[in-house]
């Protein structure tokens, strides 16, 4: 319910401020979430993903420039049994949590690049970079289950960054291969605490968490009356 009201403020406050109203698109995700942090150290991808889901509404500046707000969904996890750490023997723990995050980012395309436009570019490579806010919920135990926590939801901010390829398809409609790290600004998403538990070190709190969002998009260009009569590339 939580993300339904999200993903309507967010299209409600899009459509009074009048974003839609030129070179714009509506877009759904859907992929993959991970997490990097004292239980995934560095695997990429491999230790435990989940998947994700997403809606977002891009407003293509020009064809070089766009902004894109979105909201997505997902689940994070990760266990000690998949990686060989300092801590990973003894701790032996797991931990798995929801994942709502509302974004704003901005993109570039490295060639001229827009839906349904025979002037520009096919398919464009481009970079984005933003700000997001997400919620987590984890839930933290061990493999002997003598051990388990909950730390309540936790709401933080994050750096979402990242590169894809956005493509053409049929009429109106495009595509996007997307690989998404978001930087975070706290150690408590996976639910571990930077104090002691049974005389160990749990975590830390140095190095903070990030988790990364990786998968497809689908969207439709919102027609207006200029797409009919396509002028000079910007």
């Amino acid at each position: 319910m939580r993300f339904l009201k999200i993903i309507t403020i967010l299209f409600i406050f899009l459509q009074v401020s009048g974003f839609s109203q030129r070179h714009s698109e509506l877009g759904i995700f859907g992929g993959i979430s991970y997490y990097l942090g004292e239980l995934n150290p560095s695997k990429q991808i491999v230790n435990k993903p989940n998947p994700a889901i997403g809606v977002f509404f891009r407003k293509n500046t020009s064809t070089r420039y766009a902004l894109r707000f979105g909201a997505n969904y997902g689940k994070i996890s990760a266990e000690d049994n998949n990686v060989n750490t300092l801590f990973s023997d003894f701790r032996k723990l797991s931990f798995s949590s929801s994942l709502l995050e509302g974004y704003g980012i901005f993109e570039f395309n490295f060639l001229p690049y827009e839906i349904g436009n025979y002037r520009t570019s096919p398919f464009s490579p481009y970079v984005f970079i933003g700000a997001a806010a997400f919620i987590v919920n984890p839930e933290l135990e061990n493999d002997g289950g003598n051990y388990t926590s909950s730390t309540g939801a936790l709401t933080s901010f994050s750096i979402p960054f990242g590169a894809g390829v956005k493509f053409n398809l049929a009429g109106n409609w495009g595509a996007s291969i997307e690989w998404g790290m978001r930087k975070t600004f706290t150690d408590e998403i996976d639910g571990l605490s930077a104090t002691y538990f049974g005389g160990y070190q749990l975590s830390n709190s140095q190095n903070k968490d990030w988790y990364s969002i990786i998968g497809i998009t689908l969207n439709y260009k919102i027609l207006t009356q200029s797409d009919h009569c396509p002028g000079v590339i910007n």
